[in-house]
């Protein structure tokens, strides 16, 4: 065995802590990425399941689905884990400084300091990856189990949704390669962190190391301005600050780790706030029973006019809904049905005969000059008391004059029309030209049933008597569920028996039959199952970078013993240094708190930034997770600072001063 590998076993061997802190940082790194690698693998086995080998029709998609989010988490872990050992090397070097000068005093060279800390993390890895392949399979078991049971409440939840019910579950499934890219991930992190320290300290000369500069430390002399902080602080804050400022870069670890641990308590309250206000946008106000008829549409372009039109496969008629009202009504229960269809027609809008808030509405129009325009279908019975609503007579021509619309992140509800509209043209892809006469005016108010809330809003909505619908909709509520859902199956049966697989698409329709809420079950499910599983990995991370906290800031007070005891020497009351060494902490905090929480704030802000194009959702500075995640910073450092200075009570100030090296 070569005199440096040997070195560095017997340094591990003696520095029990920082060893037993090196290969939990890497462990913990390991054991990381083997979990990350067992959502993959099982996830896969998942999909091939369900889909077949190639992820069927859509296996491009569903790769990038796995993939993405896998390749983030890897790079979140690859750079925590890279600071956090490369802080514990770093540590490990400047407490062993003066015993490379003695080694480059007898004949080594800057080759061999640095083979004798690369040495030290292959002796860390031989222990450290193995232990973290085993924690981690285990801790990808435990993750992937509890993760399974969402998904089975996600199952639950879509066999009473889908008229054809289907299973799929996630199996825990590894594999060799699962071990293999874990293993080897972990190993190049080790070496890469350890040989940033070892080629800092391998540049050092001997008499350098023998002073006790450590890697890093700036020679150069720093002009540090610390009257004000004194005048304010006193001496021992303005000595901290010095310190602080003359050997920046062996406090830069701390401020490193303490900056990522306060940016990830604000990026999973700033996105959990989000969910949360997302959540509570989507979730209905109706708990009614809902059966829905949907057909497919074919995208063709007119050609005659050159634009894109959509052709309905297969249109529920209004002898159809009607009908299906009646045969559901017969279960003794009452049954309204709205339908709509939001692909016939476009509107030309008069702007005479818009209210101003209307006009303010951004890009209501298109390039043409057309407004999407939704043609509202009802069943007889809610037809007439619509039209009792709006004082107008039996068999006219509604308008709907209510429309809500997502302004960037804000959710607005304006009137779109001004009361004395009376006439909208309606325009289709070959420009043919329907112009309707108004009948009634119908506002939000008079909208007493969910079906009409449920609608995705257009600017222009038209009740029309007897339209056909692309889809439609039968709202009730029943007080056996489960036995309403078997007698709605037997009555859509009659009309649009489902007899293929994928019925969407090779019959031309789907029906589901569910509670108004159902879709947003399955969707809270998988939110609250992202969020578990992001805290997971936050909670993992945080302690990876208070493992570094805790090295560094131990070491950083360990190696200066000889310092404070100088210091102790001229006068330094312990009282006095623990002021200073508090305030080192203090120091440490607040220029961890300036970036990361900028960037705790600005991330979150920026993924908002396209969330709020599409939804009503807006960011809101998680004040609670700020000041939380600041509380426990504080805590911790002190916690650390105040464990070693009790240890430093203890030691003569004489037998500090000496030479001696442990």
């Amino acid at each position: 065995m070569k005199i440096t590998a040997q070195l560095a076993l017997s340094q591990m061997k003696v520095n029990k802590k920082r060893t037993i802190a090196g290969i939990f940082a890497i462990a913990l790194a390991t054991s990381l990425i083997t979990t990350v690698m067992c959502f993959v693998t099982s996830a896969n086995k998942m999909l091939t399941d369900f889909l077949g080998s190639d992820y069927g029709e859509y296996g491009g998609a569903y790769s990038l689905m796995l993939a993405i989010p896998a390749l983030l988490l890897g790079l979140l872990i690859a750079a925590m884990s890279i600071t956090v050992i490369s802080n514990i090397f770093s540590a490990s070097a400047n407490k062993r400084i003066q015993e490379f000068g003695i080694l480059k005093c007898v004949g080594a060279t800057g080759r061999q300091i640095r083979a004798s800390v690369i040495y030290e993390s292959l002796w860390l890895s031989l222990t450290a990856i193995p232990l973290g392949l085993i924690a981690g399979t285990i801790l990808g078991y435990i993750s992937v189990k509890f993760t399974g049971h969402f998904i089975s409440d996600i199952n639950d939840a879509a066999k009473k949704i889908i008229m054809r019910p289907f299973t799929f579950s996630l199996p825990f499934h590894i594999s060799v390669w699962t071990y293999l890219f874990a293993g080897v991930f972990s190993f190049c992190i080790v070496l890469f962190s350890a040989y940033r320290p070892a080629k800092k300290v391998g540049k050092f000369t001997a008499i350098q190391c023998v002073k006790g500069i450590g890697a890093g430390t700036v020679l150069k002399e720093i002009q540090v301005k610390d009257s004000f902080i004194q005048k304010i602080f006193g001496c021992e804050s303005a000595i901290a600050y010095k310190n602080m400022k003359r050997n920046k870069y062996g406090y830069k670890a701390t401020i490193r780790a303490l900056s990522l641990g306060i940016l990830l308590f604000l990026l999973t309250g700033g996105l959990s706030g989000q969910a949360k206000e997302f959540q509570e946008w989507m979730t209905p106000k109706s708990k009614e029973m809902m059966v829905d008829y949907s057909s497919n549409y074919d995208i063709e372009v007119n050609a005659k006019t050159g634009k894109e039109e959509r052709k309905i496969s297969r249109p529920v008629t209004s002898d159809q809904y009607n009908e299906i009202t009646q045969k559901l009504e017969k279960y003794g229960i009452d049954v309204y049905g709205v339908g709509a269809d939001t692909f016939t027609y476009k509107a030309l809008l008069d702007k005479n005969t818009l209210t101003e808030d209307m006009l303010q509405v951004p890009k209501f129009s298109d390039d043409n000059r057309e407004t999407r325009t939704e043609i509202v279908s009802v069943d007889d019975e809610l037809y007439k008391k619509l039209c009792d609503r709006a004082g107008a007579e039996y068999g006219s021509i509604l308008l709907l004059n209510t429309y809500q619309y997502n302004d960037n992140g804000e959710y607005v509800s304006i009137k779109p029309f001004k009361d004395d509209v009376t006439q909208i043209s309606l325009i289709n892809a070959a420009n043919e030209k329907n112009t309707l006469t108004i009948g009634g005016i119908l506002e939000q108010s008079d909208l007493k049933e969910y079906g009409f809330l449920e609608m995705t809003p257009y600017p222009v909505r038209i009740v029309v008597p007897d339209a056909d619908a692309r889809s439609f909709d039968w709202f009730s509520m029943p007080s056996d569920e489960d036995d309403y859902t078997e007698y709605a199956r037997s009555v859509m049966d009659e009309y649009f028996p489902i007899v293929a697989e994928d019925s969407y698409v090779e019959q031309g329709y789907t029906v589901r039959i569910a509670r108004t809420d159902a879709m947003i079950k399955m969707l809270n499910i998988a939110i609250v199952l992202a969020e578990i599983v992001m805290y997971g990995f936050v909670i993992l991370l945080i302690l990876m970078g208070f493992t570094s906290v805790i090295s560094t800031l131990t070491t950083n007070i360990r190696i200066r013993s000889r310092e404070f005891a100088v210091l102790k020497s001229v006068g330094m009351t312990n009282k006095s240094l623990c002021r200073m060494l508090y305030s080192e902490s203090i120091f440490c905090v607040l220029n961890a708190l300036v970036p990361g929480v900028i960037l705790g704030i600005a991330i979150p802000f920026l993924i908002n930034l396209s969330i709020r194009k599409a939804f009503p959702v807006l960011y809101h500075i998680p004040w609670a997770a700020l000041f939380g995640g600041i509380f426990v910073l504080i805590g911790i450092v002190f916690f650390i600072t105040r464990t070693e200075i009790h240890k430093l009570r203890d030691k003569s100030i004489i037998d500090e001063i000496r030479m001696d090296i442990v």
